[in-house]
């Protein structure tokens, strides 16, 4: 099935382009609001936000960096 043509089709082609928006996976995590409620929903194994990564020095005989 096509969509539908003629001058009153306008508001069933709006309400479905409306409806299938949400199948959209950027709009829909953009305006759900989801991030804000639980950061770590889906992480298994957070224990935090990560702001700033800084490299620690290996102690005196490791080589590693």
């Amino acid at each position: 099935m096509g969509k539908t043509r003629g001058m009153g089709a306008d508001r069933k082609l709006k309400s479905h382009r409306w409806r299938q928006r949400w199948a959209d996976k950027s709009y829909k995590k953009s305006h759900l609001g989801n991030v804000w409620k639980k950061p770590f929903s889906g992480s298994s194994h957070a224990k935090g936000i990560v702001l700033e990564k800084i490299d620690i020095e290996a102690k005196q005989p490791n080589s590693a960096i």
